[in-house]
């Protein structure tokens, strides 16, 4: 077995990092910046985006990177989401909004980081098959 082959079945964890960091800046800073269009504007371009957004910034992580990296960028997809959960869960505990609580809203957090997960996964297979399509492999030395 090829140490290629060996590299391709364990998880990349620099690329759920490097896929986690894509995300931050292409999937929310958009979203964060489309408040500057108009109210009917900005509905279309979040509507778009929080569903093809994550394929695409996992597409491009799957391209980019070396080997098969399919579970990378779903991992850090699920990661994404629940760290904003637990964020906005912190915010609103802090500004005293009662009745929400972390472990309350279980189902608020599983379901959107399923969603995203499977979104991401299949992203991260576009990704992959369009590298083995279109990226040209260097010549193996004997």
């Amino acid at each position: 077995m090829t140490e290629s082959s060996i590299q391709s079945k364990k998880l990349q964890w620099k690329w759920v990092g490097i896929t986690f960091v894509m995300y931050l800046l292409f999937y929310l800073l958009p979203l964060i910046l489309v408040d500057f269009f108009s109210a009917k504007t900005a509905f279309v371009l979040i509507g778009c985006w929080i569903f093809g957004g994550i394929i695409i910034v996992a597409a491009v992580a799957g391209y980019l990177s070396e080997g098969v990296t399919i579970w990378e960028p779903a991992i850090a997809g699920a990661g994404l989401v629940l760290i904003l959960f637990i964020t906005l869960a912190m915010y609103f505990h802090i500004h005293s909004r009662p009745g929400i609580t972390l472990f309350g809203e279980i189902a608020g957090i599983l379901v959107p980081a399923i969603i995203v997960f499977l979104l991401s996964l299949f992203g991260a297979w576009l990704g992959e098959r369009a590298q083995q399509l279109w990226k040209t492999k260097p010549p193996e030395v004997l």
